[in-house]
């Protein structure tokens, strides 16, 4: 049984930790836009992945009011961290063989 290359180990750790940011994030970003009802949470949720123009415009409406004034939410920050996490599994399977 081998042990986990550092590198897999570091990229998986960075990655879930990347894609565990981003929905906190996400959330911050669209738990106005939900409770105002200006998108329903599965319509939000599609906003995690992708920047359509309906999630520029929940944003845009829900911006100003925003009591922590965060930086709108980035989706590419979600694939950042699936990337780092799909490059960890791969590594580490190419290890083992």
């Amino acid at each position: 049984m081998s042990t986990m290359p550092a590198f897999t180990r570091l990229l998986s750790i960075c990655g879930a930790v990347i894609v565990a940011l981003s929905l906190g994030w996400w959330w911050l970003t669209y738990r106005d836009v939900v409770g105002y009802n200006y998108l329903s949470l599965p319509d939000a949720a599609l906003c995690l992945v992708s920047n359509s123009d309906i999630c520029q415009l929940a944003k845009s409406l829900c911006r100003d009011s925003h009591p922590l004034a965060i930086f709108a939410y980035w989706s590419a920050s979600l694939w950042i961290g699936v990337a780092a996490l799909c490059a960890s599994l791969a590594t580490g399977a190419t290890g083992d063989a």
